[in-house]
């Protein structure tokens, strides 16, 4: 992997002196995203439901058209890597294909398809403690093979943004208490989930027992993971244990 511009000395430098979302964005094109060639990046913040915009840089403005929130039950590259908390990687061509509007020919996708025909978009998450808070994307000129290093590049850059998003001084409003959540934030499908996540059910297990497949069992399970604020889906049922929201004898 050739060596990052700046890499993350780089963002950090741009994060306590100008720590303006379009500033960071920058940064992370002109720092980590120069490994991997990175033309444009933009950072979205977690909201209740959405996944909000904050800044961006190198996008043309109509290709940030429908960018400012992304609904997070959406069936889109950033809510899947928000909720499955690593990085999902398309080619630009599939990106333009499967969310492209045919009722707007000149929609953001299409127009970045035309910029990047054979680029790569790239989503990832961004932690912080444990949880997940946002979310940010890369967009690439040259689709290219990821290595094992490129990841811990966006890995890194992950919880570099994270440490600026919870900062007090970042403006942006504080993450939820994970005490303050309720039996109701959690369906009751994630609940029985949970509970057998309690009594050491595998994902595989859980699925033929519920009779749902087992990317829905993992899904559910990351989304149990960011609303309960935990690391891992033993950690996601004890706390929902410790909360009351579990019915711990159920057989």
């Amino acid at each position: 992997m050739a060596a990052p511009y700046g890499g993350i000395p780089f963002l950090l430098e741009s994060i306590s002196s100008s720590p303006h979302p379009d500033e960071v964005a920058r940064a992370i094109v002109e720092g980590p995203g120069a490994s991997v060639g990175a033309a444009c990046a933009s950072v979205l913040w977690a909201g209740s439901d959405k996944l909000v915009f904050l800044g961006s840089h190198g996008y043309l403005p109509t290709e940030l058209e429908g960018l400012l929130t992304i609904d997070l039950d959406g069936d889109y590259p950033l809510a899947q890597a928000y909720w499955e908390g690593e990085p999902i990687i398309v080619p630009s061509s599939e990106v333009e294909v499967r969310y492209a509007d045919p009722r707007r020919p000149n929609s953001r996708w299409q127009q970045l398809k035309k910029r990047f025909p054979n680029g790569d978009h790239v989503n990832a998450p961004i932690h912080s403690d444990g949880r997940i808070v946002g979310a940010f994307t890369l967009n690439c000129p040259q689709s290219r093979p990821w290595s094992s290093l490129d990841i811990a590049a966006l890995d890194a850059v992950s919880h570099t943004l994270g440490i600026w998003m919870t900062h007090p001084d970042s403006g942006l409003p504080p993450q939820t208490d994970r005490a303050s959540v309720t039996a109701g934030d959690l369906s009751p499908r994630q609940r029985r989930i949970l509970e057998m996540v309690l009594r050491e059910r595998t994902n595989a297990g859980i699925a033929h027992a519920l009779g749902i497949s087992l990317s829905t069992v993992k899904q559910e399970v990351a989304r149990t993971m960011v609303i309960l604020q935990v690391p891992d889906r033993h950690a996601a049922a004890a706390r929902a244990a410790d909360l009351g929201l579990l019915q711990t004898d159920t057989p």
